[in-house]
């Protein structure tokens, strides 16, 4: 019964410490702005990133398309991101770290390019986009970005 004891105490020590890991990693993230392109929408959003070289990405736009995924570093600036969108388009991107915060990304969807970056103004984003044939992003009077 007191080998029962210990382990059972153990086991509850060692969940406590992964909850506490977690809550940890989320106080300590970085979080960077956003802007892709799939299935010719604009999406803007946030990139998390979080010091285990992995990260989460939100992102949506005016037109109702959410997508959500993550990130993870497979080499020391590359790396990959997935995407599920809110259309049940799923987009494997590959990224290029710029810096800690920044970087750009690019990959294919079903329906054509899809393209990623975060950390960038976007003045600067837009040079890493893949936009659609004939459209440019242009910003609205009240200062929001679209596909025109």
């Amino acid at each position: 019964m007191k080998a029962f004891t210990t382990s059972l105490m153990l086991a509850l020590s060692l969940a406590g410490c992964a909850k506490m890991n977690d809550v940890g990693m989320r106080l300590i993230s970085s979080s960077a702005p956003a802007l892709a392109v799939v299935n010719e929408t604009l999406l803007s959003g946030e990139v998390k990133l979080f010091t285990d070289r992995t990260g989460t990405v939100a992102l949506s736009a005016g037109g109702g398309l959410q997508c959500m995924g993550n990130m993870r570093y497979t080499a020391s600036k590359s790396g990959a991101i997935n995407l599920k969108c809110s259309d049940n388009t799923e987009v494997s991107l590959s990224f290029n770290a710029l810096s800690e915060t920044s970087g750009f990304a690019s990959g294919r969807g079903a329906r054509g390019p899809a393209s990623l970056t975060f950390g960038l103004e976007p003045a600067n984003a837009v040079a890493y986009l893949t936009l659609p044939p004939g459209k440019r992003i242009v910003t609205t009077a009240e200062g929001a970005l679209r596909l025109q």
